[in-house]
């Protein structure tokens, strides 16, 4: 069996190794890794069960490591994170590389809402990924650039934590704005299911991806949630999406600096008001992925 091979970067993080296994629970596909000589202990798994290591980076410097990561590829994935020098000047070069090389398909890290809906300065961190997506244009060639666009993750670590639409310890639920607004959410693991089909397909795909795990709006939350955990939630209404903005501004104005602040009510406010609301979903696409629903992983997981 000839294998295809997948070049990977960004495999050390949390969902670049979710993509790495579900790539390699494909017996036809070959994963090939660009990971720094200082981290190759972190993906010692991967290559024990047969990923091919290309060291470096994606700096200036890096050139013949990208050259030798893209060289055979199908497709191209990345889900590194960082600032603009990785993610517009990082991923340009990486994407120049793959053009070079012949590669059929490229996804950027994005993994997020439809960040191409936001207002300006509504996401500070969606900006540099917007402007990543005018360069691609000019840098692609023939390259298939694909965008894929899970909502909000709602694992633990964000649905429950970094934007804390639910406080499971004090078993609160939070909302701005009415909350009739349909949100998506998807889990870290469905979103790498679903990029590495993208990864493998033969076939044509649109340039922005949209798959959601569960679609529902506040009261409907609130509803998954206690259904998978036996449990009552209280819910705090917290004002108005006006009032949303309002905080945010404050918080910038007293400390620009202190992203953590503001960062996680930014995205809420753009999921509340489904201004990054994603269009069109096409979990139909993989029929073979059925994901996982908020009501599921909250039984999963005891929450």
């Amino acid at each position: 069996m000839t294998k295809r091979t997948i070049a990977l970067v960004g495999s050390t993080g949390h969902l670049g190794t979710l993509i790495a296994n579900a790539l390699l629970e494909k017996p036809d596909v070959q994963l090939r890794l660009l990971v720094r000589a200082a981290s190759r202990a972190k993906v010692a798994e991967l290559e024990r069960r047969g990923a091919e290591i290309i060291e470096g980076a994606l700096g200036p410097e890096d050139g013949a490591a990208l050259a030798t990561l893209c060289k055979g590829a199908y497709a191209v994935v990345s889900a590194v994170q960082g600032g603009p020098d990785v993610i517009i000047e990082g991923q340009r070069r990486l994407l120049h590389a793959a053009r070079h090389a012949g590669v059929r398909r490229f996804i950027p890290s994005d993994y997020a809402l439809d960040l191409f809906k936001v207002k300006p300065g509504n996401i500070v961190t969606s900006e540099m990924r917007r402007q990543f997506a005018l360069i691609e244009e000019a840098e692609r060639g023939d390259v298939e650039v694909v965008h894929v666009l899970n909502g909000g993750f709602l694992d633990r670590g964000v649905l429950f934590g970094f934007i804390r639409v639910i406080d499971v310890e004090k078993q609160t639920a939070y909302v701005w704005g009415d909350g009739k607004q349909p949100m998506d959410w998807t889990t870290y693991e469905d979103t790498a299911r679903y990029t590495a089909e993208v990864a493998v397909d033969d076939r044509p795909v649109p340039r922005k991806f949209g798959v959601a795990g569960s679609v529902v709006d506040f009261e409907q939350l609130v509803q998954e949630y206690e259904a998978g955990s036996g449990k009552k939630l209280k819910v705090e209404r917290l004002g108005s999406l006006d009032d949303l903005s309002t905080r945010i501004a404050e918080l910038q104005k007293h400390n620009p600096q202190n992203l953590l602040a503001y960062l996680p009510l930014m995205y809420l406010r753009s999921v509340l008001s489904g201004e990054g609301k994603l269009d069109e979903l096409m979990n139909d696409r993989y029929p073979s992925i059925k994901p996982t629903t908020v009501r599921a992983y909250v039984a999963k997981e005891g929450l």
